[in-house]
């Protein structure tokens, strides 16, 4: 990823610049989570898109890059994230994550600050603004970036092979709920998830995808597909992988 600085910003009405905030999973298209910020540079981030209700970079953590003035670099694929009942509750901030589409990382805009442990003891983000404000009148505390939107999944629908797959996840919940031995929720949950999932819809995909896919890695798969049918595969794979374990346990204590 070619590195820009905030003094050399593209025409953001030719390109598209957000805000990126870097977590240590991803968040898949239509998933969503409560979040809870404290930091300055994300206090700032959703100053920024809250007031024109934009959409920030939900990016994760890439160890494998050279951080950014002591912050962590991420991998060049994310969700766009809408925020949702944003308020504040103490010296905190808290609202709902929304997974929107998804984004490929073209140049990145690295924070004008060098990451300094504060000791939890945060000073205000404006304080913060009045250490670079005059000579980068452009910065940010945060990280940005130049994206560019990924299409949607193609290819066409498969319906037995979709059938099998929820059969296949409705399994691996009912074996969870034996083994554990509190599964009420479980049976609740294995019993409503083919009237959940009928349809092999890119929302239904996606979705699927949030429930079952818990690796970084098989989350980045995902979020860069082309096709349906690698989502579904990637899926797949990461249920069969949990079912060897779930074997595995049983024959462990036989």
């Amino acid at each position: 990823m070619e590195i820009l600085s905030s003094d050399n910003l593209p025409n953001e009405l030719e390109y598209r610049i957000i805000p990126l905030f870097v977590l240590d999973s991803f968040l898949m298209p239509g998933d969503s989570m409560m979040m809870r910020v404290f930091e300055p540079r994300y206090k700032q981030m959703l100053d920024d898109t809250s007031i024109d209700s934009l959409p920030y970079g939900h990016v994760v953590a890439n160890p494998a890059l050279p951080l950014m003035k002591g912050w962590s670099a991420p991998y060049d694929i994310g969700t766009l994230v809408d925020v949702n009942e944003l308020e504040e509750n103490g010296s905190n901030l808290l609202y709902g994550a929304i997974g929107g589409g998804r984004f490929r990382i073209i140049k990145i805009i690295p924070p004008e600050l060098e990451n300094i442990d504060f000791g939890g003891i945060f000073p205000s983000v404006f304080d913060l603004e009045q250490k670079y404000s005059e000579t980068k009148p452009t910065g940010k505390l945060y990280l940005r970036a130049v994206i560019e939107i990924i299409p949607e999944l193609v290819g066409k629908d498969n319906e037995s092979k979709w059938d099998n797959l929820i059969s296949l996840w409705e399994s691996y919940i009912l074996q969870i709920a034996e083994i554990t031995g509190v599964g009420e929720d479980d049976y609740k949950f294995a019993s409503e998830l083919k009237a959940e999932f009928t349809e092999e819809t890119e929302d239904n995909i996606w979705r699927l995808a949030a429930l079952v896919v818990d690796s970084v890695e098989g989350q980045l798969e995902c979020l860069k597909s082309e096709y349906k049918k690698e989502v579904l595969s990637i899926i797949e794979s990461h249920i069969q992988n949990k079912m060897k374990i779930i074997k595995f346990f049983r024959e462990s204590n036989e």
